[in-house]
């Protein structure tokens, strides 16, 4: 190609970034404004294919649908007349995720792009998009200016790329390979026996995202076949073997979970696994969190420890009894409730507004008390006219003595144009 040639009549080649799924990728610039992108062009060999085309104008359409902090973003896409279907993204300036000897990352840092992946996710899956391709090769670390706490901090941000094998669920697609398409070393066992990509899929491979940054290698290697095997019907070596010294139990229970063989054990949501993650990033933290009179030490016992966690954290949180009674409850918790004094412990959860803003929240409890796994449950409650609604998304988690049940409750503000 050219790199004199325009694309579109709006955009100039300036070289080559590299080579994506279905296409080769080079950095452009808008004629007219002089800004830089990134610019996604067809491969000659797909061009004429009427079914890749297709896929190729699905993923433009689906990128160009979403705007996160994590997803690199398609600004534009069109036909050329003559090099036919291209994108363009915004241009992330960084590194590659994984690159020689990065491997393996320290914890915190492995922890940090595990969360903003699934932070990523989450929001597509809202949109009920399932990526169908989460694997290191299609994340950039970009280092952006973090102004949110009021200085100029710098911060290693991770930018989701390629939404080539990305579909709504239930939609139509005529390529029969394509339920078998994805890296194989990511591939649920679902998906490798055939079945459809899902929000379950999406988390087991977020599950080996973090399996390889924790540990410096996938869960299972070889050839093709001898992968997808494994997936079927091997289970995982722990962190701590594969790793070569000790990871802390609740990291290596957070990714194994992620990568159960059964999709109903997984997280039942990208959402659930960054919960879970915060829990375990803060257990982690707390003999290193600073105040303005001096550092917290973990002192004390572990269960002494856990205790002030859950007391101090923002979000709202419960301990609830086998028959859906308040026993333990932190502030924020109480604050939801309308009840700043306080007082919510020996009120039944079902005499709560919890349990009007959260239809099925009762019946959740008692599914979570039976089958031991964790319950998730959504809501909207609308405030008025001149108000977005919120958004409840609350999980129920059996705990491992007494039947009691852990209650978390997350509390989002809807954008207005969120559909």
């Amino acid at each position: 190609m050219d790199e004199a040639d325009t694309i579109g009549g709006r955009y100039a080649l300036d070289g080559r970034l590299g080579e994506g799924g279905m296409g080769m990728v080079y950095r452009a610039r808008h004629i007219q404004l002089g800004k830089p992108f990134a610019l996604k062009i067809i491969s000659p060999a797909f061009a004429l294919d009427a079914v890749a085309r297709e896929r190729f104008n699905l993923e433009a359409k689906l990128a160009s649908e979403i705007s996160h902090p994590n997803i690199v973003s398609v600004v534009d896409f069109g036909e050329d007349a003559k090099y036919g279907a291209y994108m363009v993204m915004e241009l992330v300036e960084g590194e590659p995720l994984v690159s020689e000897g990065s491997l393996p990352m320290s914890i915190k840092r492995a922890c940090d792009v595990l969360g903003q992946i699934a932070d990523a996710l989450e929001h597509i899956h809202k949109r009920s998009i399932i990526h169908g391709d989460v694997k290191a090769d299609n994340i950039m670390l970009a280092v952006e200016s973090d102004t949110s706490s009021g200085g100029s901090r710098r911060r290693r941000v991770a930018r989701l790329l390629d939404f080539g094998l990305a579909r709504r669920p239930g939609g139509h697609h005529h390529n029969e390979e394509e339920s078998v398409s994805g890296s194989p070393h990511y591939l649920a066992p679902e998906r490798a026996a055939g079945g459809p990509a899902s929000v379950a899929t999406d988390v087991y491979a977020l599950g080996v995202l973090g399996y390889l940054l924790i540990t410096g290698t996938l869960p299972f290697d070889g050839d093709v076949v001898d992968i997808l095997t494994a997936h079927i019907n091997q289970e995982p070596e722990s962190l701590t073997q594969r790793r070569g010294g000790e990871i802390d139990q609740a990291i290596e229970a957070l990714i194994l979970r992620a990568l159960a063989k059964d999709p109903a054990k997984r997280h039942s949501s990208a959402a659930q696994f960054r919960y879970e993650l915060n829990t375990v990033m803060d257990m982690l933290d707390m003999g290193r969190r600073t105040r303005r009179s001096g550092v917290i030490t973990a002192e004390g016992s572990r269960e002494t420890i856990a205790a002030s966690l859950f007391a101090a954290s923002r979000l709202p949180q419960a301990v609830l009894s086998t028959d859906g009674v308040v026993k333990l409850a932190n502030r924020a918790f109480a604050t939801l409730l309308g009840q700043e004094d306080g007082t919510v412990e020996g009120m039944p959860v079902s005499e709560t507004a919890l349990a009007k803003y959260i239809p099925g929240l009762v019946r959740a409890l008692r599914a979570a008390q039976l089958d031991g796994n964790t319950t998730e449950r959504r809501a909207r409650v609308f405030r008025g006219a001149d108000q977005p609604p919120l958004e409840l998304v609350s999980w129920l988690s059996p705990l491992p003595v007494g039947g009691d049940i852990h209650l978390i409750v997350r509390v989002d503000e809807t954008a207005r144009d969120d559909r």
